[in-house]
C-alpha cells in the first residue's frame, strides 16, 4: 500500500529559481517571496494535472515575487535606501508579468475544471493532495487576479523612472552583512612606574586632607546664532559623514518633498497656473503626476494636461489622462477617443469615463459596444460611470442589470455609483429597492443617495428612513440630511390613488397622479378650512401646497407643484437644532421623533440643561 501511494503522488520543494533560473541571485534575499518558507508542490504523476499545477505555480510564484519587489523598492525609496536589487530584478519581470497577467483567467477557468474531473482519475488520499493543492493554486490566482494589472504597471513604472538608476552600469545585489567579529587580544599589565616624592610634599599633602578646597570652574561658551543658523551647522555636520551616493538619495527625497509640498499648497490656494508649470516643468515624474491630480481636481489646465499626454512618460500619462475625465471638457473628445486604444488598463478607463462626460453620441456608442464588454474590472466600472453621465433613460436598465448580475463587488459598487450620478426617479427607486435586496451593499447605496444633490435624492432618503428598521442605516440617513440641510417640512402620501390639485379644491384641474407612500415638499397651506368628503365621513380641514416628482410621461418639468387634503397625509419635519451636528427628525401626525446626528450628545445638552434649572 505504502508503495502504491509513493507511486500515486510525490512533493518536492519549491524555490524561486523553480519559477525561474533567472531569479538565483535574487533566492534567500529579503525580496524573495519563499524565503524562510517551506515551500512544497505536489505532483500526482498525471501528466496533465502536473504540468498544469507546474505552470500555475511558476506564474503566481512570479507574482509574488514581483509584488514583493515593488513593495520593498517604494519601502526603500522612502527611506532613501538604495534600490539596486529592485531594480535589476524588475528588468527581469518588466518581460514575464504581460504573459503571465494576461493567463490569469484562463488559469483559473482550467482549474476549476480540472477540480471538477479530479474524482475521475484519483480517489482517497491523492485525490485529497491534488485537490488540496489545485486549492491553494486557486486561491492564489483569486488573489492576485484583481491587483495583477496595478503590479504590472508599479514595475513598469519603477523601470521607467529614471532616478531610480545608480549611476553605475553594473547592478550590484548587497549581500547580508554579518556582525563584525571583535578579535580578541592579550592584555599586558604593565605597572606604573613608582614615582618617589620628597618629604617636604608629603607632608603637605598630609596637612591639606582635611581642608576645605573652594575651586572656580571654567564658564561654557555661550550659544549665539539663529535656530536656523543652528540647523544649517547641523546639516553640514552630517553631510560631511555621508557618502556621495547617499547624498544624492537625500537630495532626491528632499526635491520629492517639496515638491509635493508645493502641488498642496497651489492646491489649497487654487492657483492651476502655478500647478501647471509644476506639471510642465518639475523634474520628478511623482511630483508631475500630483500636480496633474491637482488640475483635475481644480477642473482646470486642459491644455497642459493634453500636453504632458503628448510628451510625458509613463508614470504622469494615466494621472493626466484621470485630470481630464475629471474635468470631463468637449474638446478632450479627441484625447479620450485615442485613449480608449492605449495598453495602459488606467488610461483606458480614464477615458471612457471622460467620453461620457462630454456626452457625445460617439462616446456613448464606444462604451456600450467596447468600454462595457472590456475583460478588466476597472475599465467596466468607469464605463459605468460614463455611461450615467449622458443621463439618457433607457441606460437606467444596463446599470440595473450589471448592479443585479455582476458577481464582482467593484462593479457593483460602480452601478450604484452610475444610477445616483444619472439621478433619474428611476434610478433613484432602483437604489432604494436594493437597500433591502442587497443589504451588503446598503450603506454604500445610501451614501451615493447622498452625495446626490437633487430634491429627489432627498425623498429617496425620506422614503427610505420611514421603512427601514436598522438603527444603524437610519443614523446614516439623517446624517445626510443634515449635510444636504434638507430642513422643512415633506408630506408622506396615505391613500393609494388620488391626484394633485391646481387648486385648494376637489373639483380642481389634476396637475399629477399620485400614490400611497410618495414624498412631497410642503410650501404651503390654505388659509381656509374645506369640508371634504371621506369614504362615508365629512372631514374639515386645511389643504396642503406640496412639490412632487412629475408623473406625467413626457413632462418637460422633473416636479410638479399642487394642492391636496391634509387629512391624506403624513407630515415629516426635518429640523436643525442648537448645535452644528444636531438635528431631529419628527412625525408631526403620530408624535415620533428620532434624532438624527449623534443622539448622545442630545441627551448630555439635555441633561445639562436640566442640572442648570
Amino acid at each position: 500500500m505504502i508503495l502504491f501511494l509513493l507511486q500515486c503522488s510525490s512533493a518536492r520543494p519549491y524555490q524561486l529559481t523553480d519559477a525561474s533560473p533567472r531569479f538565483k541571485e535574487f533566492q534567500g534575499t529579503d525580496i524573495d517571496p519563499l524565503k524562510g518558507k517551506k515551500s512544497a508542490v505536489k505532483l500526482s504523476n498525471n501528466k496533465t494535472y502536473d504540468d498544469f499545477i507546474l505552470t500555475a505555480k511558476k506564474n503566481v510564484t512570479t507574482l509574488e515575487f514581483a509584488d514583493n519587489v515593488v513593495m520593498k523598492a517604494d519601502a526603500k525609496r522612502s527611506l532613501g535606501e538604495e534600490i539596486k536589487a529592485e531594480m535589476a530584478a524588475a528588468a527581469y519581470l518588466e518581460e514575464d508579468l504581460p504573459e503571465i497577467v494576461n493567463s490569469i483567467q484562463s488559469l483559473q477557468k482550467r482549474n476549476l475544471e480540472l477540480m471538477n474531473t479530479a474524482p475521475n482519475y484519483f480517489d482517497g488520499p491523492s485525490l485529497g493532495r491534488v485537490s488540496g493543492e489545485l486549492g491553494d493554486i486557486l486561491k492564489k490566482l483569486n488573489e492576485y487576479a484583481p491587483k495583477a494589472q496595478a503590479i504590472q504597471t508599479s514595475v513598469k513604472n519603477l523601470r521607467s523612472d529614471s532616478n531610480n538608476y545608480p549611476k553605475t552600469n553594473e547592478t550590484v545585489v548587497q549581500e547580508p552583512k554579518k556582525d563584525p567579529e571583535i578579535q580578541k587580544t592579550e592584555v599586558v599589565e604593565t605597572k606604573e612606574p613608582v614615582i618617589v616624592a620628597n618629604q617636604k610634599d608629603i607632608k603637605d599633602v598630609k596637612s591639606n586632607k582635611d581642608e576645605l578646597q573652594i575651586k572656580r570652574l571654567e564658564r561654557k561658551a555661550k550659544v549665539t546664532g539663529t535656530a536656523k543658523d543652528l540647523f544649517k551647522e547641523q546639516i553640514k555636520q552630517e553631510e560631511e559623514v555621508l557618502t556621495e551616493e547617499e547624498k544624492r538619495d537625500k537630495e532626491y527625497t528632499e526635491q520629492v518633498r517639496k515638491g509635493l509640498v508645493q502641488v498642496f499648497q497651489w492646491e489649497h490656494f487654487k492657483k492651476p497656473k502655478n500647478l501647471e508649470k509644476l506639471l510642465l516643468t518639475y523634474p520628478i515624474p511623482r511630483v508631475r503626476s500630483a500636480a496633474a491630480l491637482a488640475l483635475g481636481r481644480l477642473k482646470a489646465g486642459r491644455g497642459a494636461l493634453q500636453t504632458a499626454i503628448d510628451k510625458d512618460g509613463y508614470q504622469v500619462r494615466p494621472a493626466a489622462y484621470k485630470a481630464l475625465a475629471d474635468i470631463g471638457d468637449k474638446k478632450s473628445l479627441s484625447y479620450f477617443i485615442s485613449g480608449t486604444k492605449a495598453e495602459d488598463p488606467e488610461v483606458i478607463a480614464a477615458s471612457f469615463e471622460g467620453l461620457g462626460k462630454t456626452k457625445d453620441p460617439a462616446g456613448r456608442e464606444l462604451i456600450l459596444t467596447q468600454g462595457l464588454n472590456s475583460e478588466y474590472v476597472i475599465i467596466v466600472a468607469a464605463s459605468l460611470r460614463g455611461l450615467a453621465y449622458n443621463r439618457i433613460p433607457a441606460d437606467v436598465e444596463v446599470m440595473e442589470k450589471f448592479l443585479k448580475s455582476s458577481e464582482d463587488e467593484e462593479i457593483k459598487e460602480a452601478a450604484i455609483e452610475a444610477l445616483s450620478i444619472h439621478g433619474s426617479k428611476e434610478g433613484l427607486r432602483i437604489l432604494e429597492t436594493n437597500v433591502k435586496e442587497q443589504p451588503a451593499l446598503a450603506l454604500k447605496i445610501l451614501d451615493e443617495i447622498g452625495k446626490n444633490p437633487s430634491l429627489s435624492a432627498t425623498f429617496s432618503l425620506i422614503r427610505l428612513n420611514e421603512s427601514l428598521e436598522d438603527e444603524k442605516l437610519t443614523k446614516r440617513i439623517g446624517e445626510h440630511l443634515l449635510r444636504k440641510k434638507a430642513f422643512g417640512r415633506y408630506a408622506v402620501i396615505q391613500i393609494e390613488d388620488d391626484f394633485l390639485r391646481s387648486e385648494a379644491n376637489e373639483r380642481s384641474k389634476a396637475v399629477s397622479y399620485i400614490k400611497q407612500n410618495e414624498i412631497g415638499l410642503v410650501i404651503g397651506e390654505s388659509k381656509k378650512e374645506f369640508a371634504v368628503r371621506m369614504g362615508e365621513n365629512i372631514v374639515t380641514d386645511k389643504y396642503i401646497n406640496v412639490k412632487m416628482e412629475s408623473t406625467l410621461p413626457g413632462s418637460g418639468n422633473a416636479y410638479v407643484s399642487g394642492w391636496i387634503f391634509y387629512p391624506k397625509l403624513e407630515i415629516i419635519e426635518v429640523k436643525k437644532l442648537g448645535g452644528p451636528d444636531e438635528g431631529k427628525y419628527s412625525n408631526i401626525n403620530k408624535g415620533k421623533h428620532q434624532n438624527l446626528f449623534n443622539p448622545s450628545e442630545t441627551e448630555k445638552r439635555k441633561s445639562k440643561k436640566e442640572e442648570s434649572n
